[in-house]
This record gives structure tokens, sequence and C-alpha cells, in this order.
């Protein structure tokens, strides 16, 4: 099998069938970009060969499990993220069969698709304490732009419990009548309510920054999109500092998911219904909400008006190869 071909149907896989015929969103297709370009500078080392020399016959289950250990060794990838890999390299292996059925690819491709998904362990929920929260809140630097900024992110994400991607996606345009539009997985539109307090630094933050309806309101200082590493990195810094007047904050991990778990957990304590939060949070099944029950078995009835008020207080990059076909991912 050519190398060409091989080519073609990356782009093709990328361009045609996830974009166009399956229609899936921007962050599926980057997650599956990063795995190809995980998975071919992978095979051009195993095989020793350049990346545009990569044929169908280069990808076969002794290949694909190599890739996979190399992430879980190599890269220390969990079990979760391994699956994820390589449920994008399942989906091309279907892609390409199907298109070019010859016996050769048709075995190697039906020995990947039995390549089984590893089980994970049940991750513990990680969520703040109010306490917590405040204090984060609190030691954002309102003194700069870049701290008003984080502050009122950090704000949206605990208010409407957003994942990162969501709230980055936000525009002027999404924030009306004291809630804000969100986008989700499989381009769902949800509207989440906000606070007072939310709403009126959001629409300050927009206006005092004279951002346009259909321009993002979390960018950076360089006036594109705020990442979500960036996201991570503003609020691993943040939370250090926190952690000076809060010292339980030294001894945890938090993630802008956390801020997400913080929010369902805070609106279960309240005596919300799981319904009601599945929707808030925009769970595609209410039955992903129960895990939420499992971490908190201590709920207390004094905490329902918690969510009533706003809180009292105010990659790592690689040696790449010149190729055509990491161009053309990189490029996407």
């Amino acid at each position: 099998m050519k190398s060409e071909l091989f080519e073609s149907l990356v782009q093709r896989f990328f361009a045609e069938y996830l974009q166009t015929q399956r229609g899936l969103s921007s962050n599926t297709i980057a997650a599956y970009r990063d795995t190809f370009k995980l998975l071919l500078t992978f095979l051009a080392q195993h095989y020793r060969i350049r990346v545009d020399q990569i044929t169908l016959k280069h990808l076969c289950s002794d290949s694909v499990l190599g890739f996979l250990e190399y992430l879980e060794r190599s890269r220390r990838n969990t079990p979760r993220t391994r699956n994820l890999r390589m449920a994008a390299i399942r989906t091309f292996v279907r892609f390409a069969t199907a298109l070019y059925p010859v016996s050769g690819f048709l075995t190697n491709g039906q020995r990947i698709l039995a390549i089984p998904t590893k089980r994970t362990a049940t991750r513990r929920v990680g969520y703040l304490q109010r306490n917590e929260v405040d204090a984060l809140l609190a030691s954002t630097n309102d003194t700069t732009w870049s701290g008003r900024r984080d502050h009122v992110l950090f704000l949206l994400l605990y208010n409407t419990g957003a994942r990162v991607s969501e709230a980055l996606q936000v525009c002027c345009k999404d924030i009306r009548n004291k809630s804000v539009m969100l986008l989700g997985k499989g381009r769902k539109e949800r509207v989440v309510p906000l606070w007072n307090e939310t709403n009126r630094l959001l629409r300050r933050w927009s206006d005092s920054n004279g951002i346009a309806p259909d321009q993002p309101i979390f960018m950076n200082r360089w006036g594109s999109r705020l990442s979500r590493d960036g996201v991570a990195l503003r609020l691993a810094t943040t939370v250090k500092k926190a952690a000076e007047k809060c010292p339980s904050l030294a001894q945890r991990t938090v993630t802008p998911h956390t801020l997400r778990h913080t929010c369902a957990m805070h609106l279960l304590q309240s005596g919300i219904a799981l319904e009601i939060i599945a929707l808030w949070l925009g769970h595609e099944k209410p039955i992903t909400t129960h895990l939420y029950i499992e971490a908190d078995l201590k709920m207390k009835q004094e905490c329902l008006g918690l969510l009533q008020h706003p809180p009292a207080t105010r990659s790592r990059g690689t040696d790449r190869q010149n190729s055509r076909l990491l161009a053309f991912l990189e490029a996407i």
C-alpha cells in the first residue's frame, strides 16, 4: 500500500468524514488530531522511517498495542486517556476498511478493532468547600487586566458548572437576561442562570474591553481566545496564592473541572433535584449525575441557601519531523 494512499486516507478522514459526514464538534476533531500526531510520530520511530513513508501495512495490532503501551509507560497517560486515543484509532480503521476492503488491511483492521478497552477505576469526585471557593476568588489580582479576567472566568465556571471549553466559547451575545447560553458536547445548547454579581461582572468586563457581540469574552494578552492550558495555568497560580490564607488548598489538586464538580456538589447539597443538575451541567444522561451523591453522603439541609447569592468576595512542545501529513494535522 503506497504512502500516498495512507496520507490521502488520513486527510479524507479529517476533512470529509469527521467534519462533513459525521459533523463532529471542533473539540472532538482536535482530540482525534492530537491522537494521530502522536500515533504517526510513534510509528515513524517504531519502524525507523519518515512519517510520509507510513502506509496502512504499518498500522497493525502489534504497532497499535505498542503505541498504547507507549502512552501509558512513557507519557504516563491514564487508562482513560488510553481508551480515548484508541477510540480515535478504531474510528479511522472502520473508515479505512470501508473505503479499501483489501484482504491484507481488512485482517489487520479486524485485529485492531478486537483490542479491548482497558477497564478504569472509578475516580473520586474532587470539589471545593465554600470557604475554599471564597479564598480562590479573593486571590485573583484585581489591579491587573489578567487578574480581573481570571476572577470573572473562575466565577462563571463556579456559577454555571460549565466545562472550560464551553466557557471559553462564550461571546457577548450569549449573555442575556441574567443567563448565559452554553454550547456543550454534541453542539447541544443550554441556558444557565447567572447570579446578579456574575452577570454584572461579565457585562462590565465586556463593556470596559470593547468586546464585540460575536467576540469571545475571555482572551489572552495577544487578543486570541484563551486556551484551556492557559486557564489551567492561571488557576494553578491563583490556587497557590489562595493556599497562603486557606491551607487546605495546599493539599488539593484543583483544575478547571474541579469548579464544575464544585458547582454540582453545592447544588446537590442545596437540595436541587438530580434531573435539574443534569440539565444544568449538560449531562446527556441523568445517571451520570449520580456520582455526586456517592461523593457526598452527608448532605446538610442548612446548605439550602448556598447558591442563592454569589460568594462574598470579590503543552509541552516536542520536536517533530518535517512532514506533509503532520503539517496537515497541525493546521486542523
